[in-house]
């Protein structure tokens, strides 16, 4: 623990934060939150405007009865009972068990309803039985229990694939918990069969299919510290530590103590900074705190943290405190029929990290990594392939990326599939025939808190930016798109320098088919290395890379500064995921890259 760090007063702080936000917000006549609608491209037709809630009100009538204030009590209770009221407790519904997420549009006129708020909201009802249930009224525990019942019922009707790991983590909580507060047997056998089921998921390839996620990192980390804290069966806890412990060491394996980030691959992010959320904070003892200035995230939805013990293990002091030397770590993620295995390299000014294969989604971060600058701050780069629709930028999901890395060195090669998503990797899928509008189509390198650059500049081989403490490399191989050679551009950006490889570009919005574009991939490679004294890796970009298409087929080849043998292949046609994931292949040095465990020993009892 930090000396100057307190537990009890930074749970003051959070609840304070939450309850101010969550004070402002209070409708009284419809006994929830009223907040402006943000603009969601999925689930809700609510897009804007004022409306009402359900998840954060539940939270707010949680940290309401941690306050206790005058007042708060009957609050907190009309809440509950409002919620109870808006839950699908129809046995016969598609949407049973679940709320929608506004009072104003039911889970069953939803596109489609969302499913985790079944999880999301259980979660809450069983700490507000746990911590509050002994002062509750009749009728307001009756429906506590009640609505977690349905909650819990809805959780094992979906009975989520474990591979979706932050959600498969939340219902097995919640039917646990919800087994011992019921004193229902089925659902409490359920819950334990669950558990088991879900160590011997994670134990098929030793990691987490969900991978290097931050945020859901996080809702894993609670999610078990919870059952830690509120479950009571002997097997089950056994369970949840090795878990526990296993959750610890995948986030490790990619934690860079000089920057004091989280590096690539991500299978899902929602920040490219991970800041010091209050998770992170409190599990390390303070440890990793923001700095006083910092933005805060959502102060209403931090507030649940104050109510979690969070432990970080003695063991992962040391290597979350400091280095242990420059190294590269690969881990398997998932295993057959797409294997993903991702390769990081971490030293004392560079990290950077990529994924062997994985669409493009915005979630998504197959090629990334952070850099120390020379005034102590971080910078970062994110590879992400983007479309410009005529209206705005925004990044295309319909894209595959495929790697193959060693040391700080990347040889890259993008293009396309489908069927395969717009904005979403599957809920606005574009089908064989459908047209898409678009005015381009980019992969584009983000060096964020790069020096500046004062003009965009076209260039045909390659670009190196000095970043002052290590320099980024980028260098087009080619590749093609209707017949056309990509080109690449520098771009200033107020935050840094945009690298831009252009597949596709019109004056106008065009109409695209993939049936008649034929051709559509680039190749690259990308390198972050930091500058060290008596050395020329920074300087050095290693012999030209080669790209050959031939047959379905584009293959790279490149030889790094530091004399690896990089060889990568992938479709060089739009098809499906499917196909070009069969389509791909690598090798480092002339054999297969290694695609180890991060553990061999196992979870499951």
């Amino acid at each position: 623990m930090h000396p100057a760090w307190s537990a009890a007063e930074y749970d003051r702080s959070l609840l304070r934060a939450a309850l101010a936000e969550g004070d402002r917000c209070w409708d009284a006549e419809a006994h929830l939150l009223r907040v402006e609608a943000p603009y969601n491209p999925i689930h809700t037709h609510i897009k804007g405007g004022p409306a009402h809630p359900t998840r954060n009100s539940l939270h707010y009538a949680l940290l309401l009865l941690e306050r206790g204030a005058d007042g708060d009590a009957a609050r907190a209770h009309s809440v509950i009972l409002e919620i109870a009221r808006l839950q699908d407790r129809s046995t016969t519904s598609d949407t049973y068990g679940i709320w929608g997420y506004y009072a104003e549009e039911p889970a069953s006129q939803m596109a489609p309803a969302d499913w985790n708020w079944a999880d999301f909201l259980g979660i809450h009802l069983i700490l507000i039985h746990a911590r509050h249930g002994e002062d509750l009224p009749g009728p307001v525990m009756r429906e506590v229990r009640e609505s977690l019942r349905h909650a819990a019922s809805s959780i094992i009707r979906r009975n989520v694939h474990l591979t979706y790991t932050n959600v498969a983590a939340m219902g097995t909580f919640v039917t646990l918990a919800a087994g011992q507060i019921l004193e229902d047997e089925a659902v409490s056998a359920y819950g334990k069969d669950r558990m088991v089921r879900l160590a011997e998921a994670i134990d098929t390839t030793g990691s987490f299919t969900e991978f290097n996620s931050p945020s859901y990192w996080g809702v894993v980390l609670q999610t078990l510290t919870l059952i830690r804290e509120h479950v009571w069966d002997e097997d089950v806890l056994a369970v949840n530590e090795r878990l526990h412990d296993r959750l610890w060491e995948h986030f490790l394996a990619r934690w860079h103590p000089p920057t004091r980030q989280l590096s690539g691959p991500m299978a899902r992010c929602y920040s490219n900074d991970v800041g010091a959320p209050p998770h992170l904070v409190k599990a390390t003892g303070g440890l990793v705190r923001a700095p006083a200035d910092a933005p805060a995230g959502s102060p209403l939805l931090e507030g649940v943290h104050a109510c979690v013990d969070y432990r970080m293990p003695d063991w992962a002091r040391p290597r979350l405190l400091a280095l242990e030397g420059e190294h590269e770590h690969r881990e398997r993620f998932a295993g057959a029929p797409s294997p993903e295995t991702g390769t990081t390299w971490l030293d004392g000014v560079t990290t950077l990290g990529s994924v062997n294969h994985q669409d493009t989604w915005l979630q998504r971060r197959p090629l990334f990594g952070h850099w120390l600058r020379p005034d102590g701050g971080t910078g970062h780069v994110h590879v992400h392939l983007v479309k410009d629709d005529g209206a705005e930028d925004f990044d295309f999901a319909s894209g595959v990326i495929s790697t193959v890395q060693s040391g700080p060195h990347v040889a890259w090669l993008t293009g396309f599939a489908c069927p395969a998503g717009d904005r979403h990797h599957h809920l606005d899928m574009i089908e064989p025939g459908g047209r898409f509008r678009a005015r381009s189509l980019r992969l584009v390198v983000d060096a964020i808190g790069a020096p500046p650059v004062p003009e965009p500049a076209a260039f045909t081989d390659g670009v190196v930016l000095d970043l002052g403490t290590a320099r980024l490399a980028l260098r087009l191989a080619g590749g093609s798109f209707g017949g056309r050679t990509p080109t690449a551009r520098l771009i200033p950006r107020e935050d840094g320098v945009r690298i831009e490889v252009v597949l596709f570009e019109s004056g106008t919005p065009a109409e695209l088919d993939w049936e008649t574009v034929g051709d559509a991939y680039a190749a690259g490679t990308l390198s972050l290395v930091r500058v060290t004294e008596g050395s020329d890796e920074d300087r050095a970009t290693g012999l030209a890379p080669e790209l050959v298409a031939a047959e379905d087929r584009a293959e790279l080849r490149w030889t790094t500064p530091r004399g690896n043998r990089l060889t990568l292949r992938g479709g060089r046609s739009v098809v499906s995921r499917e196909a070009h994931a069969a389509l791909h292949s690598a090798t480092l040095d002339g054999a297969a890259p290694p695609s180890p465990r991060l553990s061999q020993t196992r979870l499951a009892p």
